[in-house]
């Protein structure tokens, strides 16, 4: 491996999630040269990689090498196992690569590929960025066979004796490595061994440590093989790769359905602004811890909300929420300088930036009264926890005085162990923060049991009545239906009486017309189709020697016309012109067509049903029937006249032949 080696990458052509397969250009810092490479496919580069082995491989964003981050774990292991991927814009929360560069006195052209990944390797050499972590910091060996035995006699027995002998053999040499590394280097193991006639079928070790510890290769060895993998995290991790030094930070949170933190330095710059849905409180809390070390803790609102005031204990923090609920249009201005995505990470960035202001002016003044060389964040967290400036001030320039020489040998200890104990710190910090917190979650625990049980017996005096109650609503439901259904029925029976008692009292109606002899009844069809005859000898009948009005007798024909003819009515009243075919076949048919203006019809008030004098369609009848015998005679004479004309016709043309 080349410690001093870099690769930087930036996607040039396409991308991970069409269909062109993308192409990448390639920065390689290299003892301080530069040596770019354009328009290089992923499978090249994997190459490259494994011939350089270099210490980083510095990208802005790792999701333009994979489409998700099942693709990214597939990616991060073909690499080799001591290259860090490495995104230089940060972790979870990125920032843009430009004005990431200009913090770092960088400028390259964007739209350039190969500058902006000689950008990201530079970057990555200055020590910025997040390296990219999918596997825990443990690894899996597996010993098992090669093939499986297969079934047999005698002779099968003797192999699979021997192959589990073999992958025993194999298991016993990894263990006896691994003792020997885990005495050298710190780490440990355990063993699961699954045993088979003369030997080990498998055996599996999983090792507290990764993969670079130890050198043990995957691979096959005759009849056993051995498969070397680290396990894989649940999510991405993203750890920096400088230490940020824990200084001391003001914090607001938005709590509620989704979740918002800002934290600020003292200086009042924001360094983090994160929202979620799904944080916990206990991620909540780690999340702040490695930003810092939390002064104050602080929400936009009064009083504190519970679960803030509960991350604040976790931290022994001083509380600085408001006297009084901030207004929309404060915490607007309060966010506007710093940017944010909704309305929670706003609401957030103004309970920090409101005490910050507050506070401001008491920070400059303690930062003028301190002495040069006093740690400057430490005596202003004394003075807001309660301590007077001058005590501070005495107390840390003591201390300064005190350890010169202990000083002077930190500076001289050099950078890993400089991590390691700044590391160390925090992870001590963290695990009493964390203490603090698991006391307070116990006591509520236990508080929780108590109403749970509580609870659980109120369920249990209630489950028999609450049974009985479903069981009587059930019941009562299915009586509900029953008599819903037997209300429709009822309904529509209902509809069908009236409707037959109206049809009832209509056929009294013309039988009593019929029976008086004063007056003829007169059924009224609506039009002349053989529907609409029909239903008026449904409603009121149509039979031999009845008189019908038709409303408009325009739509018929010969068929509608002799459908009359065959229920024997008398005469057939019309309201407009009949069709020519129609009158035609009533005529053939002897049914007098009379017109409605020449005879006397007098309606009810519904206008459904109508009466005629008897002496007015006898004598409306007799004027049809003189109409209709000349018309015969009328059509015989033609009938004559055409017959001789024709055989007039025939006699000249048998002379003349």
């Amino acid at each position: 491996m080349h410690e001093k080696t870099i690769f930087g990458i930036d996607i040039a052509k396409g991308s991970v999630r069409s269909k062109e397969r993308p192409g990448y250009a390639i920065a390689i810092l290299r003892n301080g040269q530069v040596e770019h490479h354009r328009m290089i496919s992923l499978h090249k580069f994997l190459r490259m990689a494994w011939k350089e082995k270099p210490r980083f491989i510095a990208i802005d964003n790792i999701y333009e090498l994979a489409s998700d981050k099942h693709d990214l774990v597939s990616f991060l292991q073909k690499l080799p196992h001591n290259t860090k991927l490495v995104q230089v814009t940060g972790g979870k929360v990125l920032e843009p690569l430009v004005k990431l560069a200009k913090q770092h006195g960088l400028s390259f052209d964007r739209f350039d590929p190969g500058a902006e990944a000689l950008a990201c390797a530079r970057l990555a050499e200055m020590g910025v960025g997040h390296e990219v972590l999918a596997f825990e910091d443990k690894t899996i060996i597996k010993v098992s066979r090669a093939r499986s035995p297969g079934k047999g006699g005698w002779s099968q027995n003797r192999y699979r004796r021997k192959v589990h002998g073999h992958v025993r053999q194999k298991a016993r040499e990894i263990e006896d490595y691994l003792n020997d590394q885990s005495r050298l280097k710190g780490f440990t193991y355990t063993q699961n061994v699954i045993e088979r006639f003369g030997g080990y079928s498998r055996s599996e070790f999983f090792v507290d440590a990764p993969r670079s510890m130890f050198h043990i290769s995957s691979g096959k060895y005759g009849d056993v093989q051995v498969s070397v993998k680290n396990i894989e995290r649940d999510a991405l991790a993203f750890r920096p790769l400088k230490i940020r030094k824990r200084d001391h930070i003001i914090v607001g949170i938005d709590p509620g359905t989704t979740t918002a933190i800002a934290v600020l330095t003292l200086d009042g710059e924001l360094r983090m602004l994160h929202s979620s849905r799904t944080i916990s409180v206990p991620d909540v809390i780690e999340m702040i811890a490695e930003e810092g070390r939390p002064l104050i803790i602080a929400s936009d609102v009064f009083p504190t909300p519970n679960t803030v005031d509960k991350i604040r204990r976790a931290f022994n923090a001083v509380l600085g929420s408001p006297d009084d609920i901030i207004t929309t249009e404060d915490k607007i201005e309060f966010a506007k300088p710093y940017g944010y995505s909704n309305n929670h990470e706003r609401d957030a960035i103004a309970a920090a930036a409101s005490v910050y202001r507050k506070n401001k002016n008491k920070f400059e003044q303690i930062k003028k009264k301190i002495p040069h060389g006093v740690d400057a964040d430490e005596a202003i967290a004394q003075v807001v926890r309660g301590r007077s400036v001058d005590a501070v001030i005495s107390a840390l320039t003591k201390k300064e005085i005190k350890e010169p020489e202990i000083e002077a040998v930190r500076e001289k200890t050099d950078d890993e162990t400089l991590h390691l104990r700044e590391l160390l710190r925090r992870y001590v910090e963290s695990i009493e923060e964390m203490k603090n917190y698991q006391d307070e979650l116990k006591k509520e625990l236990g508080l929780k049991e108590n109403k749970i049980r509580e609870l659980e017996e109120r369920i249990n005096r209630q489950r028999n009545q609450v049974y009985k109650q479903l069981k009587k609503e059930k019941e009562i439901g299915i009586r509900d239906k029953e008599i819903a259904r037997l209300r429709s029925r009822v309904s529509e029976n209902n509809k069908r009486i009236s409707f037959l008692n109206e049809r009832i009292n209509k056929l009294k109606t013309v039988r009593r017309l019929e029976m008086s002899g004063r007056v003829l009844p007169v059924k009224i069809v609506q039009a002349f189709t053989k529907d609409s005859i029909l239903r008026t000898c449904e409603q009121f009948g149509i039979k031999k020697d009845d008189i019908v009005l038709l409303r408009d007798a325009s739509g018929g024909g010969s068929t509608t016309a002799k459908m009359l003819s065959n229920l024997g009515v008398r005469a057939v009243i019309i309201c407009n012109e009949m069709s020519h075919a129609a009158e035609e076949e009533l005529f053939n048919l002897n049914v007098p067509v009379l017109k409605a203006k020449d005879v006397n019809i007098q309606f009810d008030s519904t206008e459904e049903l109508a009466v005629i004098n008897p002496e007015d369609i006898e004598r409306a009848v007799n004027e049809w029937n003189k109409e209709s015998e000349k018309r015969r005679v009328a059509a015989k004479e033609e009938w004559l006249e055409s017959l001789v004309d024709r055989y007039r016709s025939e006699r000249r043309r048998a002379t003349k032949g």
